[in-house]
């Protein structure tokens, strides 16, 4: 049961496709599996339509059709034939958005810990990655630069907020410090995107952040 939900502003950005490529995504795994937030996505969406039959004309700029066909083949989903999802997702459930996408190579950051970056159409320099962890595992304390998603796609995870489990979105920013805790139940693994690398408060975490290319 999904207990936790993207706010109404956050939806309703999601819905005039004003989130960052990453954040949007995250919201799109949530939206997939959580039925009341894709009726809440579909009302906004009807009325950016009704707003935009209501709105006035205005002049395109020269070179507007070009620009937009150049943005069609940006985001153009790799071709079924094309993707392919690695061998360490073959046990998960993966929400339809994130197939749309090219998931890399997994690194390993200790024993019960790895991230596998996420590589959106188009591209962005906002960090979007997968994070798996073990039962019983605690990740580094750490704060934010600015707003991280995350969307459970396996498993659960408790910190300062509560329990979130499959289907659960969170929303953190600077103002959270914690140390999110994998439940005894089961591993868990977490899709995120962030408007910036967190900011780990260990120096150990720190320095495999470095050695990691500083992308998580």
């Amino acid at each position: 049961m999904i207990r936790h939900h993207p706010s109404p502003d956050v939806l309703k950005q999601y819905a005039r496709g004003s989130l960052e490529g990453g954040m949007a995504l995250v919201v799109a795994c949530h939206v997939d599996g959580c039925e009341p937030c894709r009726r809440e996505v579909a009302v906004w969406e009807s009325l950016g339509g009704a707003f935009l039959q209501g709105a006035a004309p205005v002049a395109l700029a020269e070179n507007a059709l070009a620009r937009a066909l150049a943005r069609i083949d940006e985001t153009t989903p790799v071709p079924e034939a094309k993707r392919k999802t690695p061998g360490f997702m073959e046990r998960f459930s993966v929400p339809e958005p994130l197939r749309q996408q090219d998931i890399g190579f997994r690194r390993w950051v200790s024993p019960g810990i790895w991230f596998a970056p996420v590589h959106l159409r188009p591209a962005s320099k906002a960090p979007t990655y997968l994070v798996y962890a073990r039962q019983n595992t605690t990740l580094p304390q750490h704060t934010h630069r600015g707003a991280e998603f995350t969307s459970v796609l396996y498993g659960s995870f408790q910190d300062g907020n509560g329990t979130f489990g499959v289907g659960d979105f969170a929303r953190t920013d600077e103002s959270v410090f914690h140390a999110p805790a994998v439940t005894a139940q089961s591993e868990c693994l977490c899709l995120i995107g962030a408007e910036a690398p967190m900011h780990l408060l260990g120096t150990a975490a720190r320095i495999i952040q470095t050695l990691a290319g500083g992308l998580y």
